[in-house]
């Protein structure tokens, strides 16, 4: 019997490896976004175009399925913060519409969130899923009350829905951060006046995708929020020499200290992941970024 699986969000960084990693699995691939201008590089066996927001579509986009990775959403905090309105249509408002859709039809949801919601932590003392909150934007907040209310439909209607947070991910697709290798694989010049001490939870996408799609294949998921990261810190000095080895000729300059624009928190625990999903992640930043490199250079 064919698994069939939608991913929100399709053309994105996240769903379209979530795509490669899923198909990689034997899982039949349903694709969906708000438009397609190319149809990305991952496998699919549909790739359907509609509004988030458009909540009939979405629910037929669910029928058939399994499961549903939600990556749809208005990612980052400018773009939240240039239109509030939209990012809770899309972030919070869509997200119980497509949970009330798949609840009813018997599929899985799994919802992208952020590590962002646990705000500024100068301490870095380790990030639990059970510890306290504290959004700092619009962004930030829509992912908790997406997060909130998934936690409670699922109390209320014994729902199959969880939340993932992760942050400072990189790889193949990446279209928001700074991670140099993109531009220096153009040939670009890249400064940041400060930020080289900053220290980052960073993800390898691969490595995220992977634990989502174990997430739609373990017989069932205990907890409501799971964290899905790196699971250390690393500066983002060091990630500069990392592609400053890989790329010899380089041309990354940073200042010290740590950049006023990033969100500063310790690294987040995983080992709800390790337990329930039974993964680890594969790449540290060396070879997450290594890999980076050859996909890119393979593409």
């Amino acid at each position: 019997m064919t698994k069939r699986l939608l991913v929100t969000g399709g053309g994105g960084l996240v769903a379209q490896h979530v795509a490669e990693a899923a198909a990689a699995r034997g899982f039949a691939v349903r694709l969906a976004d708000l438009a397609w201008q190319s149809p990305g590089w991952a496998p699919a066996e549909e790739r359907l175009a509609f509004d988030i927001r458009d909540h009939d579509a979405a629910a037929r986009a669910v029928e058939g399925c399994v499961a549903v990775v939600h990556c749809a959403a208005i990612v980052g905090p400018e773009r939240a913060r240039r239109d509030p309105l939209a990012a809770v249509a899309v972030n919070v408002d869509a997200t119980a519409a497509l949970l009330d859709a798949a609840h009813r039809r018997g599929a899985r949801l799994l919802v992208m969130s952020t590590a962002t919601l646990y705000g500024h932590r100068e301490d870095l003392q380790p990030l639990d899923e059970a510890g306290p909150t504290s959004p700092l934007g619009i962004y930030d907040a829509t992912k908790l009350m997406a997060e909130t209310y998934c936690t409670a439909h699922r109390r209320a209607y014994g729902s199959d829905v969880a939340s993932f947070r992760t942050g400072f991910v990189y790889g193949r697709g990446t279209a928001i951060g700074e991670y140099f290798l993109p531009r220096v694989l153009r040939g670009e010049a890249v400064a940041e006046p400060a930020g080289a001490d900053h220290p980052c939870d960073f993800t390898c996408v691969v490595d995220l995708a992977e634990a989502l799609v174990a997430a739609v294949e373990v017989p069932s998921l205990p907890e409501p929020v799971y964290n899905v990261t790196g699971g250390r810190l690393r500066t983002r000095g060091e990630l500069a020499g990392i592609v400053r080895n890989l790329l010899p000729g380089a041309r990354i300059t940073q200042g010290p200290g740590h950049d006023p624009g990033r969100h500063l928190r310790g690294p987040c625990r995983i080992e709800r992941a390790a337990r329930d999903l039974g993964w680890r992640p594969r790449f540290n930043l060396e070879t997450g970024l290594a890999d980076w490199l050859r996909r890119e250079r393979s593409a």
